[in-house]
């Protein structure tokens, strides 16, 4: 009897080791999951572009749709500006999404097709299609290499605010109007032309 009374001590004890273990662990796991999203959550993202397999990062992107946004105000509010009637304007625009970068690829497909019968005389038809592409670089003269791009594809631009000292008077508001159209391209009903408070 006393021999059992000792054995269940002893896998009450196991038991109890075995509990305070996977506690501890679950602990460090859920620690290591709280830090790791504090601590990656900095690191910024990638944006991977599937069509050609660009990797950009996600800072840079809203950089350069920044930028284009930046230079194209001033280049509409420099060429708004000159037209008669107008006076001082400000031009906002808003557009769709980034930059779309297309890069040459090296293309290799190969198709097969085999025609297999069975022992009971039925037959089928087997078609495999096999296709790899792979990103064409070229070296830039540094010794470093950068993919070959065969096009760049500008921001699209959704919507354009004009605010201009003449913008009561319907005839600039109108002439401002189809600039905008004609430059951007974009529906009139797409751009607003509003009197800009002096």
């Amino acid at each position: 009897m006393g021999k059992i009374m000792e054995w269940l001590k002893l896998q009450e004890k196991e038991n109890k080791n075995i509990i305070y273990n996977i506690m501890f662990f679950i602990g460090i796991g859920v620690l290591l999951i709280i830090l790791g999203d504090t601590v990656f959550n900095n690191v910024p993202k990638k944006i991977i572009d599937k069509k050609d397999n660009l990797v950009i990062n996600e800072g840079n992107l809203k950089e350069q749709n920044k930028n284009f946004e930046d230079a194209m105000e001033e280049r509409l509010e420099a060429i708004f500006s000159k037209m008669e009637g107008v006076g001082k304007v400000e031009v906002m625009l808003t557009i769709s999404y980034g930059k779309e970068i297309f890069l040459a690829e090296d293309v290799d497909s190969n198709y097969s097709k085999t025609n297999e019968e069975d022992t009971q005389g039925g037959q089928r038809e087997i078609t495999s299609e096999d296709i790899q592409s792979k990103t064409v670089m070229q070296n830039t003269g540094s010794g470093s290499t950068e993919p070959v791009i065969l096009k760049e594809k500008y921001p699209e631009v959704k919507g354009v605010l004009i605010l201009a000292e003449g913008g009561e008077d319907p005839r600039v508001k109108q002439q401002l109007t189809a600039a905008a159209e004609t430059l951007l391209g974009v529906p009139a009903h797409k751009v607003q032309v509003f009197k800009m408070n002096k």
